[in-house]
């Protein structure tokens, strides 16, 4: 039995494949390396692998073809395969998926949501294996019946994920001990229940009644079917569940064997890289990358709806004195203020993002005249002659604000931000504490 799970690795880039050294021993898991497609088929076939993390854009034999041939030898058709790429359009993903890849990472890649796919995979992997040996067990022995069910039992027990057993009537058969300690139930308030009643109902799940009563009554294998869902007694769950039906021998009916595979924490993980990718640290508000996907769209409704897109431009006056007087930690809350009354002066649907340092940056879609815009923004200049209070201290901070407005000032981001920033720098030689429009307005 193998110590630890192997890894094949194939990329034409060895930097590319010590990063993922880096990330992936000191998690216990062993490297195979491969540095093209030819090499990583010729490795398969020479050592027991647990997983492929493949790279797509390769000299000679891509990872899309890679794939394809692992799939067509029917000893490989279960084992995991991670596309890595740079490739972000929906129809090379596509073909990634029609080629028999399980799951894609994109680069550049982020090992929190590369441990996390490795992990679930590997999981699923385990499972398939040992429900495999199961089966090939129990055709090569002759045992009585009651030998047979303590058997099983015995299998289904050593599977860490929780397992449960269902007839054709979709009640409890049996369960494994981790159901029982997942879901905080006992063996009497679960055998021979319908499954949909277990725990006063909790079990009722819309997604659920999908996988078993539509989707599962045409196939008899059905993997990594995603269900979220809020219960009573342990919180909100995102699980993957993959079922299978299991033919018996003596014309007895089949069974049908679900396993749960919990997801929150991986969900959660992806979650928080999303929001990393697309969200200022400091303040939570949307970032440059968040910006232009906003603006993007904002552009091409004005088009369509022919109406005018405000950009705004600001910063804070004398931002500099704070941290110079009072240290960054103050100016870094007095950033966080200043995120805060922002959003509070925005209409619905306006967007307000930071750029870094104390630069901000308004969207103010579906404008009808430029009035529309400058309206929110004297609210904004007069809002910051309030004062913010940080540490006791009590600080008047003004903001100068520039504006351009599409499609006066620019028909494109470039444009239009570059027009707002020469405005706001107009608006501070004019005195500071007010905005001022792009010259083209």
């Amino acid at each position: 039995m193998k110590d630890k799970p192997v890894i094949l690795v194939v990329d034409d880039q060895p930097q590319n494949i010590e990063l993922f050294e880096a990330y992936l021993v000191p998690r216990g898991y062993e490297i195979i390396k491969a540095a093209s497609g030819e090499e990583a088929l010729r490795k398969l076939s020479g050592n027991q692998i647990d997983l492929i993390l493949l790279d797509v854009m390769m000299p000679g034999m891509d990872g899309f073809e890679v794939t394809r041939r692992v799939r067509q030898d029917n000893i490989y058709r279960l084992l995991p395969i991670i596309l890595v790429t740079a490739l972000r359009e929906m129809e090379d993903r596509v073909m990634g998926i029609e080629a028999g890849c399980d799951d894609f990472i994109s680069k550049p890649v982020d090992k929190l949501e590369l441990l996390a796919r490795v992990r679930s995979l590997l999981r699923i992997k385990a499972y398939n294996d040992l429900m495999s040996k199961y089966r090939n067990e129990l055709e090569t022995i002759t045992i009585s019946e009651g030998e047979a069910r303590e058997y099983a039992e015995s299998i289904i027990n050593t599977v860490r994920e929780p397992l449960i057993e269902l007839d054709q009537e979709l009640k409890v058969v049996r369960a494994n001990r981790s159901f029982y300690d997942v879901f905080k139930t006992k063996p009497e308030e679960t055998v021979g229940q319908l499954i949909y009643d277990l725990g006063n109902k909790q079990w009722n799940i819309p997604r659920l009644r999908e996988l078993l009563e539509t989707i599962f009554s045409q196939k008899i294998i059905f993997e990594d079917y995603e269900v979220e869902h809020d219960f009573a007694d342990i919180g909100r769950r995102v699980m993957l569940l993959n079922a299978r039906l299991i033919e018996r021998v003596s014309g007895k009916e089949g069974i049908i064997l679900l396993a749960i595979e919990d997801i929150t924490e991986r969900r959660q993980s992806e979650e928080k890289i999303q929001r990393m990718a697309y969200h200022d640290s400091l303040t939570g508000l949307p970032n440059r990358k968040l910006f232009s996907d906003r603006l993007s769209i904002a552009l091409v409704n004005a088009r369509r709806n022919q109406k005018m897109v405000g950009i705004a431009m600001l910063d804070l006056d004398n931002f500099k004195d704070v941290n110079d007087t009072l240290g960054h930690d103050a100016g870094d809350i007095l950033l966080k203020a200043t995120a805060e009354r922002l959003s509070v002066a925005l209409r619905k649907g306006d967007t307000v993002a930071r750029f870094g340092g104390d630069e901000f940056v308004l969207i103010l879609p579906d404008l009808k005249v430029i009035e529309d815009a400058t309206q929110v923004i004297q609210k904004i200049v007069e809002s910051f002659r309030k004062p913010f209070f940080v540490d006791n201290n009590r600080l008047v901070v003004t903001t100068s604000i520039g504006i351009a407005v599409y499609p006066t000032d620019g028909t494109d981001e470039g444009i239009l931000l570059k027009n707002a920033d020469i405005a706001m720098y107009q608006a501070k030689q004019a005195g500071r504490d007010r905005y001022q429009l792009s010259n083209k307005a």
